[in-house]
């Protein structure tokens, strides 16, 4: 592992070191020509600084989170552990709407103070705030995976000789260490790529300037192509990440084999818990308070003029109307957001039983997801219009304008990953001796896959469904530039919506599309949980 992992961290620092060189080739080609290298550079510049900065900030935080809820006596850790898996479905068009309902344009605290002409949350500080709180989630289920599965033995041998803070800093921490590193890169990538912020407050950034300019020039062929080198080099740092985190829950691993340590916190117990419970306030309470203030605020008039006071009854009734004003946009977006999360586990999970079956099959699972995680939301819309877009062909003309195929297949890059990850992981933790065993038996590859992979991996599939789907219902910036005539979908009214600030119909339409989110939430871990209950207590399919 040691050899491998430094292997690793040598290729993403080569990988890193080519970005800025892969950037500057593409970048001229999506401006014009008398002020390419100075954009370029901007450009650049204010990408890798975004990414850099939310790093910094959600990394250290989200680790230490992880951490403190998954090892620690703290106070109220499996509310907090929902609460964060609760965000993770919460899509960054939600999350910005949370915090632009406070402190933005038309935000309550902004309109009580009189600060509209320069409210708190513009340009870069909203930017780097709103990517920073929906990293930190991300944070701790990555490295809260690798300390639910490390083996407590050796923790349990290094106690024997050492203080618990030794333990830690000699023995938890080093073996969490390729699980920062898969969350460094997924925030790297990930924010690299995004426009939903980044356009909400005018910041300019490398994938900012595919969505920006790439259009007015016209052709796909001619331009959108220009992207390829920084799509090529997001791709190869998505395919080290997954590499990274193909260790970060050694293969038939399925859970510990005993109960992880936990450390007793003692006097300062109560302090880790105020600040954990501060945390998740700010993570998810602000917004969601935020939203349910604007929601129900109503102007009132009074001897001494206008007054904003908040209304119980219109906070209910603007959140329960929401659904029925906007009933087309739930439709739609229920309807694109299933379709493309069955697609994703139809493809995703034969693919990773591949690569579960293969000697050297990781690449089956591990290729395809980094490509899909790399191209940028912009870029797959192109492709898109490129691909169904064209004159010669009246039925992709026809389908194109008349069917939800397009948003379909952009939803579909952006989900696929996930789906591929949930469907590998959980394949790689059936026994390699039961698959053995029904190999002598005479089962070929799809019988196999029928009789054992299905049956034991059924909820991880639904799960993988359900995961699929609330990433295709909250994607915006694939398919913003696909919709057809006609139909509307929550992700893109929102966001049209946004640029004038959050009001009330704003945020009870936020409000009740975080309801469904939840519910996606809640259905998803009651899965998992159950499907982990039956890995601990593998069955035997007859074969």
């Amino acid at each position: 592992m040691p050899s491998r992992l430094h292997k690793t961290l040598l290729a993403t620092a080569l990988v890193v070191g080519f970005m800025m060189l892969a950037m500057g080739v593409t970048l001229p080609n999506l401006v014009p020509a008398q002020t390419a290298y100075a954009r370029t550079a901007s450009l650049l510049w204010n990408t890798f600084w975004l990414a850099g900065v939310t790093g910094s900030i959600a990394i250290p935080l989200g680790t230490g989170l992880a951490f403190a809820l998954l090892r620690t006596d703290v106070v109220a850790r499996r509310p907090a552990l929902l609460v964060m898996a609760a965000m993770l479905f919460v899509p960054l068009y939600l999350q910005a709407a949370g915090w632009d309902a406070g402190f933005g344009r038309q935000g309550w605290l902004s309109l009580s103070q009189g600060t509209l002409a320069a409210p708190w949350l513009s340009g870069w500080r909203a930017v780097v705030w709103i990517h920073s709180i929906a990293a930190l989630p991300w944070v701790v289920l990555i490295v809260g995976i690798r300390l639910h599965y490390a083996e407590p033995e050796l923790e349990d041998a290094a106690s024997l000789d050492a203080s618990p803070l030794q333990v830690f800093t000699r023995v938890t921490l080093p073996r969490a260490f390729p699980a920062v590193l898969v969350a460094a890169l997924w925030i790297g990538i990930t924010t690299s790529g995004e426009i939903t912020v980044t356009d909400l407050y005018q910041v300019r950034t490398y994938a900012e300037e595919i969505y920006s300019n790439v259009p007015s020039y016209g052709e796909f062929e001619s331009h959108g192509l220009a992207a390829l080198p920084g799509i090529l080099v997001l791709a190869g740092l998505g395919l080290i990440a997954m590499f990274v985190a193909s260790h970060v829950v050694p293969p038939t691993r399925a859970a510990p084999l005993h109960t992880q340590r936990t450390i007793s916190l003692g006097p300062w117990r109560w302090l880790v818990s105020c600040i954990v419970i501060f945390s998740l306030v700010m993570i998810a309470g602000v917004p969601l308070l935020n939203l349910c203030i604007n929601a129900g605020m109503v102007v009132q008039q009074d001897d001494d003029g206008p007054r904003r006071v908040w209304s119980a009854w219109k906070f209910v009734r603007i959140v329960a109307v929401s659904p029925v004003q906007f009933v087309d946009e739930f439709r739609w977006t229920n309807v694109i957001g299933g379709l493309v999360g069955l697609t994703a586990v139809l493809l995703a999970g034969p693919l990773a039983w591949i690569a579960r079956q293969r000697r050297f099959g990781a690449g089956w699972a591990l290729v395809p997801a980094a490509v899909c995680l790399a191209v940028p939301g912009p870029v797959i819309g192109l492709s898109v219009i490129w691909l169904l877009n064209r004159d010669a062909s009246p039925l992709l003309i026809w389908v194109y304008d008349h069917t939800v195929l397009a948003p379909c297949l952009a939803s579909l890059v952006r989900a696929f990953p996930i789906a591929m990850l949930i469907s590998w992981f959980s394949f790689r933790t059936i026994s390699a001796d039961l698959i053995e065993s029904a190999s002598t038996e005479g089962a070929g590859a799809v019988r196999r896959w029928l009789q054992i992979g299905v049956p034991q991996r059924r909820l991880a599939l639904v799960v993988a469904w359900l995961a699929a789907m609330a990433v295709a219902t909250g994607d915006l910036s694939a398919s913003i530039l696909v919709t057809p005539p006609g139909v509307s979908t929550i992700p893109v009214r929102v966001f049209g919506l946004l640029h004038a600030g959050v009001d009330d119909q704003v945020a009870g339409l936020c409000l009740a599309m975080v309801g469904e989110f939840v519910i996606l939430a809640a259905t998803t871990i009651v899965l998992m949980r159950r499907q982990e209950n039956r890995v601990r207590v593998p069955g035997s399919p007859r074969v």
